[in-house]
Protein backbone atom coordinates (compact mmCIF):
# COMPACT_ATOMS: atom_id res chain seq x y z
CA UNK A 1 0.00 0.00 0.00
CA UNK A 2 1.42 3.34 -0.81
CA UNK A 3 2.28 6.33 1.43
CA UNK A 4 -0.77 7.97 0.04
CA UNK A 5 -3.21 5.01 0.50
CA UNK A 6 -2.32 5.19 3.94
CA UNK A 7 -2.89 8.76 4.54
CA UNK A 8 -6.17 7.89 3.66
CA UNK A 9 -6.25 11.01 0.81
CA UNK A 10 -7.14 10.32 -2.98
CA UNK A 11 -4.25 10.40 -5.72
CA UNK A 12 -4.52 13.69 -7.46
CA UNK A 13 -6.07 13.26 -11.57
CA UNK A 14 -2.88 13.43 -13.92
CA UNK A 15 -2.64 16.58 -15.83
CA UNK A 16 -4.41 15.80 -19.41
CA UNK A 17 -2.25 15.20 -22.10
CA UNK A 18 -0.95 17.78 -24.46
CA UNK A 19 -1.91 17.19 -28.16
CA UNK A 20 1.27 16.82 -30.59
CA UNK A 21 1.86 20.34 -32.17
CA UNK A 22 1.00 20.47 -35.68
CA UNK A 23 3.15 23.03 -36.37
CA UNK A 24 6.08 21.73 -38.76
CA UNK A 25 8.90 20.70 -36.80
CA UNK A 26 11.09 23.84 -36.15
CA UNK A 27 8.82 26.29 -35.87
CA UNK A 28 8.52 29.06 -33.20
CA UNK A 29 4.83 29.44 -31.48
CA UNK A 30 3.63 32.80 -31.88
CA UNK A 31 1.58 34.42 -29.47
CA UNK A 32 -2.42 35.56 -31.46
CA UNK A 33 -2.07 39.38 -32.00
CA UNK A 34 -3.71 41.96 -29.85
CA UNK A 35 -6.43 44.49 -31.29
CA UNK A 36 -5.45 47.45 -32.39
CA UNK A 37 -7.38 50.47 -31.23
CA UNK A 38 -9.23 52.17 -33.83
CA UNK A 39 -7.01 55.49 -35.09
CA UNK A 40 -9.73 58.56 -34.97
CA UNK A 41 -9.82 60.77 -38.17
CA UNK A 42 -7.87 63.43 -38.76
CA UNK A 43 -9.04 67.35 -37.96
CA UNK A 44 -8.96 68.04 -41.92
CA UNK A 45 -10.72 64.83 -42.71
CA UNK A 46 -13.42 65.79 -40.38
CA UNK A 47 -14.01 69.47 -41.89
CA UNK A 48 -14.43 68.32 -45.21
CA UNK A 49 -17.09 65.91 -43.82
CA UNK A 50 -18.77 68.81 -41.82
CA UNK A 51 -18.39 70.84 -45.81
CA UNK A 52 -19.40 68.10 -47.64
CA UNK A 53 -22.79 67.58 -45.50
CA UNK A 54 -23.54 71.43 -45.10
CA UNK A 55 -23.01 71.95 -48.99
CA UNK A 56 -25.34 68.74 -49.85
CA UNK A 57 -28.01 69.89 -48.03
CA UNK A 58 -27.94 73.31 -49.35
CA UNK A 59 -27.84 72.01 -52.51
CA UNK A 60 -31.02 70.15 -51.97
CA UNK A 61 -32.62 73.03 -50.40
CA UNK A 62 -31.37 75.40 -53.30
CA UNK A 63 -32.62 72.74 -56.10
CA UNK A 64 -36.04 72.43 -54.62
CA UNK A 65 -36.44 76.50 -54.95
CA UNK A 66 -34.97 76.04 -58.84
CA UNK A 67 -37.61 73.27 -59.53
CA UNK A 68 -40.42 75.58 -57.73
CA UNK A 69 -41.07 72.85 -54.67
CA UNK A 70 -41.81 75.27 -52.81
CA UNK A 71 -45.10 76.11 -54.11
CA UNK A 72 -45.39 72.37 -53.57
CA UNK A 73 -43.92 72.23 -49.90
CA UNK A 74 -45.64 75.49 -48.33
CA UNK A 75 -43.88 75.31 -45.03
CA UNK A 76 -40.77 74.85 -44.19
CA UNK A 77 -39.94 76.40 -47.21
CA UNK A 78 -41.25 79.90 -46.17
CA UNK A 79 -38.78 80.02 -43.32
CA UNK A 80 -35.88 79.05 -45.69
CA UNK A 81 -36.49 81.26 -48.25
CA UNK A 82 -36.77 83.97 -46.27
CA UNK A 83 -33.49 83.30 -44.95
CA UNK A 84 -31.73 83.26 -47.93
CA UNK A 85 -29.05 86.01 -47.46
CA UNK A 86 -27.78 84.09 -44.19
CA UNK A 87 -28.74 80.63 -45.35
CA UNK A 88 -26.32 80.30 -48.21
CA UNK A 89 -23.47 81.35 -46.40
CA UNK A 90 -21.67 78.15 -45.51
CA UNK A 91 -21.49 77.45 -49.05
CA UNK A 92 -18.56 80.05 -49.17
CA UNK A 93 -16.83 77.90 -46.40
CA UNK A 94 -17.33 74.86 -48.54
CA UNK A 95 -15.40 75.92 -51.34
CA UNK A 96 -12.44 77.50 -49.48
CA UNK A 97 -12.12 73.70 -47.68
CA UNK A 98 -12.82 72.11 -51.47
CA UNK A 99 -9.80 74.64 -52.98
CA UNK A 100 -7.43 73.79 -49.58
CA UNK A 101 -8.07 70.04 -49.33
CA UNK A 102 -8.24 69.56 -53.50
CA UNK A 103 -11.56 68.50 -53.46
CA UNK A 104 -12.76 69.28 -56.97
CA UNK A 105 -16.45 67.58 -56.76
CA UNK A 106 -16.90 69.74 -53.77
CA UNK A 107 -15.11 72.64 -55.17
CA UNK A 108 -17.72 72.74 -58.29
CA UNK A 109 -20.92 72.15 -56.25
CA UNK A 110 -20.23 75.15 -53.15
CA UNK A 111 -18.95 77.29 -56.41
CA UNK A 112 -22.21 76.86 -58.30
CA UNK A 113 -24.36 77.01 -54.52
CA UNK A 114 -22.34 80.60 -54.74
CA UNK A 115 -23.18 81.68 -58.18
CA UNK A 116 -27.04 80.94 -57.24
CA UNK A 117 -26.25 82.71 -53.83
CA UNK A 118 -25.44 85.65 -55.36
CA UNK A 119 -28.38 85.58 -57.79
CA UNK A 120 -30.51 85.61 -55.63
CA UNK A 121 -29.16 87.77 -53.34
CA UNK A 122 -27.09 91.35 -54.99
CA UNK A 123 -29.75 92.21 -56.32
CA UNK A 124 -30.92 93.71 -52.67
CA UNK A 125 -27.43 95.02 -52.16
CA UNK A 126 -27.51 97.20 -55.40
CA UNK A 127 -27.48 101.07 -55.21
CA UNK A 128 -29.49 102.52 -57.02
CA UNK A 129 -30.10 106.60 -58.02
CA UNK A 130 -34.07 108.00 -56.83
CA UNK A 131 -36.18 108.93 -59.68
CA UNK A 132 -36.86 112.28 -60.73
CA UNK A 133 -40.20 114.09 -60.23
CA UNK A 134 -42.01 115.20 -63.46
CA UNK A 135 -42.86 118.91 -63.48
CA UNK A 136 -46.36 119.17 -62.30
CA UNK A 137 -45.96 115.98 -60.54
CA UNK A 138 -48.18 115.77 -57.28
CA UNK A 139 -45.21 114.61 -54.38
CA UNK A 140 -46.13 112.61 -51.27
CA UNK A 141 -44.83 110.71 -48.69
CA UNK A 142 -45.72 107.63 -46.95
CA UNK A 143 -44.82 105.97 -44.18
CA UNK A 144 -45.95 102.56 -42.86
CA UNK A 145 -45.37 101.25 -39.29
CA UNK A 146 -45.84 97.78 -37.79
CA UNK A 147 -46.71 98.85 -33.90
CA UNK A 148 -46.85 95.02 -32.40
CA UNK A 149 -50.14 94.88 -30.91
CA UNK A 150 -48.47 94.95 -27.21
CA UNK A 151 -45.95 97.39 -27.31
CA UNK A 152 -46.02 99.75 -24.11
CA UNK A 153 -43.29 101.81 -25.76
CA UNK A 154 -45.72 103.04 -28.82
CA UNK A 155 -45.05 105.84 -28.18
CA UNK A 156 -41.72 106.60 -28.99
CA UNK A 157 -43.14 106.57 -32.70
CA UNK A 158 -44.47 109.69 -32.05
CA UNK A 159 -41.21 111.81 -32.62
CA UNK A 160 -40.53 109.60 -35.55
CA UNK A 161 -44.19 110.70 -37.22
CA UNK A 162 -43.34 114.37 -36.36
CA UNK A 163 -39.92 114.14 -37.88
CA UNK A 164 -40.87 112.49 -41.23
CA UNK A 165 -43.71 114.41 -41.58
CA UNK A 166 -45.87 111.83 -44.00
CA UNK A 167 -48.83 113.21 -45.78
CA UNK A 168 -50.26 109.14 -45.47
CA UNK A 169 -49.35 107.29 -42.92
CA UNK A 170 -50.40 103.71 -42.54
CA UNK A 171 -51.02 101.65 -38.85
CA UNK A 172 -51.11 97.90 -38.70
CA UNK A 173 -51.35 95.93 -35.54
CA UNK A 174 -53.26 98.40 -33.88
CA UNK A 175 -54.94 97.88 -30.89
CA UNK A 176 -56.75 99.88 -28.27
CA UNK A 177 -53.40 100.31 -25.98
CA UNK A 178 -50.86 101.36 -29.40
CA UNK A 179 -53.33 103.67 -30.18
CA UNK A 180 -53.78 105.07 -27.10
CA UNK A 181 -49.99 105.69 -27.01
CA UNK A 182 -49.58 106.89 -30.52
CA UNK A 183 -52.39 109.48 -29.99
CA UNK A 184 -51.09 110.82 -26.86
CA UNK A 185 -47.68 112.25 -28.04
CA UNK A 186 -50.22 114.40 -30.42
CA UNK A 187 -48.21 113.29 -33.61
CA UNK A 188 -51.41 112.41 -35.36
CA UNK A 189 -53.23 115.70 -34.66
CA UNK A 190 -52.29 117.16 -38.57
CA UNK A 191 -54.42 114.26 -40.12
CA UNK A 192 -57.86 115.60 -41.12
CA UNK A 193 -58.69 112.35 -42.60
CA UNK A 194 -58.46 109.09 -41.26
CA UNK A 195 -60.02 105.36 -41.08
CA UNK A 196 -59.15 103.94 -37.98
CA UNK A 197 -60.02 99.90 -37.13
CA UNK A 198 -58.44 98.83 -33.68
CA UNK A 199 -58.75 95.33 -32.83
CA UNK A 200 -57.54 93.36 -29.65
CA UNK A 201 -55.98 91.20 -31.85
CA UNK A 202 -52.67 92.02 -34.88
CA UNK A 203 -54.62 92.98 -37.65
CA UNK A 204 -55.97 96.23 -36.73
CA UNK A 205 -54.94 99.23 -39.02
CA UNK A 206 -55.36 102.45 -39.47
CA UNK A 207 -55.07 104.97 -42.42
CA UNK A 208 -54.07 109.23 -41.74
CA UNK A 209 -54.14 111.22 -44.43
CA UNK A 210 -53.91 114.91 -45.30
CA UNK A 211 -55.58 114.15 -48.05
CA UNK A 212 -59.34 113.36 -48.60
CA UNK A 213 -60.12 109.20 -48.06
CA UNK A 214 -62.94 107.97 -49.97
CA UNK A 215 -64.87 104.98 -50.08
CA UNK A 216 -63.15 102.96 -46.78
CA UNK A 217 -63.48 99.44 -46.50
CA UNK A 218 -62.04 96.98 -44.64
CA UNK A 219 -62.51 92.87 -46.41
CA UNK A 220 -61.79 89.68 -44.72
CA UNK A 221 -58.79 88.44 -46.58
CA UNK A 222 -57.42 85.21 -45.67
CA UNK A 223 -59.80 85.21 -42.17
CA UNK A 224 -57.66 88.52 -41.34
CA UNK A 225 -59.24 92.43 -41.74
CA UNK A 226 -57.79 94.63 -44.64
CA UNK A 227 -57.70 98.15 -44.63
CA UNK A 228 -58.21 100.34 -48.25
CA UNK A 229 -59.64 103.80 -49.50
CA UNK A 230 -59.06 105.70 -51.99
CA UNK A 231 -57.00 108.87 -51.59
CA UNK A 232 -58.12 111.92 -53.35
CA UNK A 233 -54.65 114.27 -53.87
CA UNK A 234 -56.63 116.79 -56.34
CA UNK A 235 -59.07 117.29 -58.71
CA UNK A 236 -57.22 115.08 -61.16
CA UNK A 237 -55.82 112.91 -59.23
CA UNK A 238 -56.68 109.64 -56.63
CA UNK A 239 -55.20 106.88 -55.97
CA UNK A 240 -55.77 103.31 -53.76
CA UNK A 241 -54.18 103.29 -50.32
CA UNK A 242 -54.07 99.55 -49.24
CA UNK A 243 -52.68 99.24 -45.72
CA UNK A 244 -50.90 96.04 -45.53
CA UNK A 245 -50.75 92.71 -42.77
CA UNK A 246 -50.59 89.50 -44.18
CA UNK A 247 -50.07 86.19 -41.73
CA UNK A 248 -47.04 85.27 -40.82
CA UNK A 249 -46.26 81.68 -42.88
CA UNK A 250 -44.70 80.13 -40.05
CA UNK A 251 -46.92 76.95 -39.99
CA UNK A 252 -49.03 75.06 -42.60
CA UNK A 253 -52.07 76.34 -42.18
CA UNK A 254 -50.89 80.02 -42.00
CA UNK A 255 -48.94 79.59 -45.03
CA UNK A 256 -51.89 79.08 -46.80
CA UNK A 257 -54.09 81.60 -45.54
CA UNK A 258 -50.49 84.03 -46.31
CA UNK A 259 -50.41 82.89 -50.02
CA UNK A 260 -54.56 83.61 -49.77
CA UNK A 261 -53.48 87.24 -48.56
CA UNK A 262 -50.95 87.95 -51.08
CA UNK A 263 -52.70 86.00 -54.40
CA UNK A 264 -56.07 88.44 -53.21
CA UNK A 265 -53.59 91.77 -53.13
CA UNK A 266 -52.07 90.32 -56.57
CA UNK A 267 -55.69 90.27 -58.34
CA UNK A 268 -56.75 93.74 -56.81
CA UNK A 269 -53.46 95.23 -58.38
CA UNK A 270 -54.28 93.39 -61.69
CA UNK A 271 -57.84 94.86 -61.49
CA UNK A 272 -57.50 98.26 -60.51
CA UNK A 273 -58.96 101.22 -62.46
CA UNK A 274 -56.69 103.59 -60.16
CA UNK A 275 -53.08 103.69 -59.43
CA UNK A 276 -52.34 102.03 -56.28
CA UNK A 277 -50.05 101.97 -53.59
CA UNK A 278 -49.89 98.97 -50.77
CA UNK A 279 -47.85 99.93 -47.50
CA UNK A 280 -47.44 97.88 -44.33
CA UNK A 281 -46.38 94.13 -43.24
CA UNK A 282 -46.01 91.62 -45.93
CA UNK A 283 -44.31 89.24 -44.02
CA UNK A 284 -42.20 88.50 -47.18
CA UNK A 285 -38.88 89.14 -48.50
CA UNK A 286 -38.03 89.21 -52.13
CA UNK A 287 -37.37 85.58 -51.75
CA UNK A 288 -40.79 84.41 -51.54
CA UNK A 289 -42.25 83.51 -55.42
CA UNK A 290 -45.38 84.72 -53.71
CA UNK A 291 -44.40 88.14 -53.24
CA UNK A 292 -42.86 88.55 -56.44
CA UNK A 293 -45.86 87.71 -58.59
CA UNK A 294 -47.41 90.42 -56.52
CA UNK A 295 -44.64 92.68 -57.83
CA UNK A 296 -45.02 91.38 -60.90
CA UNK A 297 -48.48 92.36 -61.19
CA UNK A 298 -47.59 96.27 -61.89
CA UNK A 299 -46.08 97.53 -58.76
CA UNK A 300 -43.21 98.11 -58.09
CA UNK A 301 -41.12 98.26 -54.83
CA UNK A 302 -39.89 101.56 -53.69
CA UNK A 303 -36.60 99.78 -51.84
CA UNK A 304 -35.85 98.20 -54.80
CA UNK A 305 -36.55 101.33 -57.40
CA UNK A 306 -33.95 103.75 -55.91
CA UNK A 307 -31.60 100.55 -55.07
CA UNK A 308 -32.18 100.85 -51.29
CA UNK A 309 -29.50 98.71 -50.25
CA UNK A 310 -29.33 96.24 -46.96
CA UNK A 311 -32.03 97.60 -45.46
CA UNK A 312 -33.58 94.98 -43.03
CA UNK A 313 -36.90 95.41 -41.16
CA UNK A 314 -37.17 92.81 -38.64
CA UNK A 315 -36.54 91.65 -36.20
CA UNK A 316 -35.67 95.17 -34.51
CA UNK A 317 -35.81 93.56 -30.98
CA UNK A 318 -33.75 90.91 -31.68
CA UNK A 319 -31.16 90.48 -28.87
CA UNK A 320 -28.43 88.39 -30.36
CA UNK A 321 -28.59 89.72 -33.96
CA UNK A 322 -29.17 92.91 -35.92
CA UNK A 323 -32.56 93.38 -37.94
CA UNK A 324 -31.98 90.33 -41.09
CA UNK A 325 -35.56 90.44 -43.16
CA UNK A 326 -36.93 93.21 -45.62
CA UNK A 327 -40.65 92.35 -44.46
CA UNK A 328 -42.32 95.93 -44.65
CA UNK A 329 -42.73 97.64 -47.89
CA UNK A 330 -44.00 100.50 -49.93
CA UNK A 331 -45.22 99.18 -53.48
CA UNK A 332 -46.61 101.60 -55.99
CA UNK A 333 -47.80 102.03 -59.44
CA UNK A 334 -45.52 102.98 -62.29
CA UNK A 335 -48.18 105.78 -61.96
CA UNK A 336 -46.23 107.33 -58.96
CA UNK A 337 -42.24 107.96 -59.49
CA UNK A 338 -40.03 106.95 -56.73
CA UNK A 339 -37.77 109.56 -55.30
CA UNK A 340 -36.98 108.26 -51.93
CA UNK A 341 -36.78 105.55 -49.58
CA UNK A 342 -35.66 105.11 -45.81
CA UNK A 343 -35.92 103.33 -42.51
CA UNK A 344 -36.65 104.69 -39.43
CA UNK A 345 -35.36 103.50 -35.89
CA UNK A 346 -36.51 101.15 -33.67
CA UNK A 347 -39.33 102.30 -31.19
CA UNK A 348 -40.18 99.49 -28.99
CA UNK A 349 -41.73 97.14 -31.80
CA UNK A 350 -39.86 94.56 -33.35
CA UNK A 351 -40.67 96.09 -37.28
CA UNK A 352 -38.84 99.14 -38.03
CA UNK A 353 -41.24 101.67 -39.82
CA UNK A 354 -40.04 102.41 -43.51
CA UNK A 355 -40.66 105.81 -45.33
CA UNK A 356 -41.15 106.07 -49.35
CA UNK A 357 -41.29 109.48 -51.47
CA UNK A 358 -43.68 109.40 -54.41
CA UNK A 359 -44.45 111.87 -57.30
CA UNK A 360 -47.69 111.32 -58.69
CA UNK A 361 -47.66 112.07 -62.23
Amino acid sequence: MSSTQESGQTAPDPPPPVPPSTSPPGDIPVAAPEPTARTPPSLPTVITIVAWVLTGGLALLALGRLLHLDDAIDWPYTVVNALTPLLYLPAYLGAAVAFARRRNLLLILSVALIAVHAFWTVPELLPGHPEHAAPGSAQLRIMSANLRYDNVHADRLGAQIRSANPDVLVLVELTPLTLSKVTSTGALRPYGYQVVRPTQGAFGAAVYSRFPLRDAAAPIIGGAMSLRAIVQVDENRRFVMYAVHTISPTSGEYTSRWRSQLSDLRREARAATLPVVMAGDFNATRDHRPFRRLVDAGVRDAHDVVGGGWAPTWSATAVVVPPVLRIDHVLASPAFAVTGFSVGREYGSDHLPVLADLAMR
